[in-house]
């Protein structure tokens, strides 16, 4: 009774929030997000030096680069319960301080146990902190779900490309790899304060068309009442292979051009930043997920990742093509494949359930990314670079286009129309 309170009260404050008011605080959302990817990013391009300091080898030095996304993973469920009944506001401070203060304890692991357990309370942290993003603003703009996603994944895109070729650059500079970690700690914390003083909950709260039932009848009318239906659960199948795609990419493409290749470290990280490039496209994958068909472009997308990652890591071997190519996965994949998978599951439930659907999104893509280091170190190990890259990042896309295939379009959210009686075009207004 008090949370459906809660939800009446948050839909009627949201009419006094203006379009540009909510486009501000989606400017913040988009700035705090990129520290969550600096953070995240910084660790696989200071791998190299930091195996090299604590003596690990390509196995354990992989599963430390994607070990985060266990925390992630497990926080995903219980998060999106939590931002279903309470204030989500206070659910990502905590999240941005959390990782913000693990990212600062790496420099002072001791060896691989502690570095572990510090690499997966950051994943927890930016677990609760994506969570909050991902249902806020797909509750406020919740008309154009896969393109706002997409646009809050510019955040991640610019973390993305600054990362790298910024904390290569103090490391060569100061020769202590330790260094870029303080810094980006620094940078979180500042963003977390003004989070905290600028955006305010009449923001954070908002539910989307729950509370209006001219809007929940219009726009989803004709999706199943539970949440575990048909749609859900072959998202829930596919979603993790995304996750050892895009993961397996990101844990070890720095260490492969630098050892596999022969590539300077500053090489390296310009070509690891262009993926960030690629990722600030986000607005594009949205919008053509919104505007065509999100089951489609999800389709078209994993097959320009098969081709993609296929040329990295078997023909590509002269910079521009890595970078070319390093920019290609980062459209492909953070700017067309996250948001449209991250929409879809959310459009195959009612909107009360679209925290739990975040988690769920947040559970089987990291889950995948748990895995992804170890796996492609593994296969590095026994069959090579090149055919470990055609194995885990070239062929595993084909499940996702398989289950693309199986979903029921008719069960999926339908776009509000564009004038709705009473309540419902009162708040669809303000979206």
């Amino acid at each position: 009774m008090e949370a459906n309170a809660q939800v009446v009260a948050t839909t009627s404050d949201v009419r006094q929030l203006s379009t540009k008011a909510a486009v501000f605080y989606l400017i913040i959302f988009i700035l705090a997000y990129v520290t969550n990817a600096m953070d995240r990013q910084i660790f696989p391009m200071m791998l190299p030096w930091i195996a090299k300091a604590h003596n690990f080898d390509l196995k354990l030095a992989g599963s430390l680069s994607t070990i985060f996304t266990l925390g992630l993973g497990l926080a995903g469920i219980p998060t999106g319960y939590l931002i279903d009944r309470w204030n989500r506001k206070t659910t990502l401070l905590i999240g941005m301080v959390v990782y913000s203060v693990s990212t600062l304890l790496t420099i002072f692991a001791l060896g691989f146990v502690d570095m572990f357990c510090y690499r997966v309370v950051l994943g927890l942290g930016e677990a609760m902190q994506q969570a909050v993003l991902f249902a806020v603003v797909s509750s406020v703009f919740f008309r154009r779900k896969a393109m706002v996603l997409g646009i809050t994944t510019e955040g991640f895109g610019i973390g993305s490309a600054i990362a790298p070729y910024v904390a290569t650059r103090i490391v060569l500079a100061t020769n202590d790899w330790r260094i870029p970690f303080a810094v980006f700690f620094g940078l979180s914390l500042l963003m977390t304060v003004v989070v905290w003083r600028v955006v305010p909950k009449i923001f954070t709260e908002h539910r989307g068309p729950v509370g209006s039932k001219a809007a929940d009848q219009a726009a989803t009318a004709n999706i199943p009442l539970t949440f575990w239906n048909r749609n859900s659960i072959l998202c829930a199948i596919s979603i993790p292979f995304m996750g050892l795609v895009m993961f397996g990419y990101m844990g070890l493409y720095p260490t492969f051009l630098i050892k596999g290749l022969g590539f300077a470290p500053k090489l390296a990280s310009v070509a690891f930043s262009c993926y960030g490039l690629g990722c600030m496209c986000g607005i594009v994958g949205g919008w053509v997920g919104d505007r065509t068909s999100t089951r489609w472009t999800l389709v078209g997308a994993y097959c320009c990742v098969m081709v993609t990652t296929f040329l990295l890591f078997n023909a590509a071997t002269l910079p521009w093509q890595h970078n070319t190519l390093s920019f290609l996965q980062g459209l492909f994949a953070s700017s067309t494949l996250f948001p449209n998978n991250l929409a879809l599951l959310q459009k195959s439930v009612r909107p009360e359930f679209v925290g739990r659907a975040t988690g769920l999104f947040q559970v089987c893509h990291y889950s995948g990314g748990t895995v992804a280091g170890f796996l492609f170190a593994w296969l590095v190990g026994h069959f090579g670079w090149h055919t470990a890259g055609l194995i885990q990042l070239t062929t595993f896309p084909i499940v996702g286009i398989v289950a693309m295939f199986l979903i029921n379009k008719d069960q999926l959210f339908k776009p509000l129309p564009k004038k709705l009686p009473g309540d419902a075009q009162a708040v669809a207004s303000q979206t």
